[in-house]
Formats: C-alpha cells, structure tokens, sequence
C-alpha cells in the first residue's frame, strides 16, 4: 500500500472533493464526493497506468482538465483542482447569446 499521492492507492482515499477508488492493480476511478454514490454524475475519471508509467485519464464529466496523460496522480487531481476553479470563475460577464427575433 503506498503512503504518498505520487503512487495511486490501493484502498480507496478521499483528497478534498475527490475520491480515488482501485478498480484493479493498474486502474482506478475518481469520484465526487460532494454527490451521492447512486449519482451518476459522482462519477468523474477512469485511470489507468500505461506501460511506461504514467497515468491516462478518460475524464467523465465537465468540468475536466485538457490533459489525458499525466505523471502521477497528485498531478492529475491538481489538474481537476485547476478546471473546477477555473469553471466556477464568475469574473467576467457571460458571453451574450446571440438569438433570432420572434416571428
């Protein structure tokens, strides 16, 4: 069983609003804590470690990062750290939706 976040786990671990789940030696899933295990939309990642070592990512849900392949998985759950943030940035104005007049 690994001790850091740079070896994924081999028993579920909660990590903020993630959870990290193995779903085999090489493979694992990444849930929303935040949402009920039923929720379909609890359901954020697949991962799993190719042959060279790094992780690919099929990414479930938006928001997600741009990225599929990553080092670890600290760097992969900073990734999706850093979309969730970005998505929720309120800032700016929303774009305006350009529409046809009524008939």
């Amino acid at each position: 069983m690994s001790t850091t976040l740079s070896d994924p786990p081999s028993a579920p671990v909660p990590r903020g609003d993630w959870e990290l789940t193995p779903l085999g030696h090489d493979s694992w899933r990444v849930c929303d804590r935040a949402r009920r295990q039923g929720d379909a939309d609890c359901l954020i990642a697949y991962v799993e470690r190719n042959s060279t070592g790094s992780l690919d990512v099929l990414w479930l849900r938006r928001p997600c990062p741009r990225v599929t392949r990553f080092r670890d998985v600290k760097h992969m759950l900073d990734a999706l750290d850093e979309a969730v943030i970005a998505a929720s940035d309120r800032s700016r104005a929303p774009s305006p939706i350009r529409h046809l007049p009524p008939r």
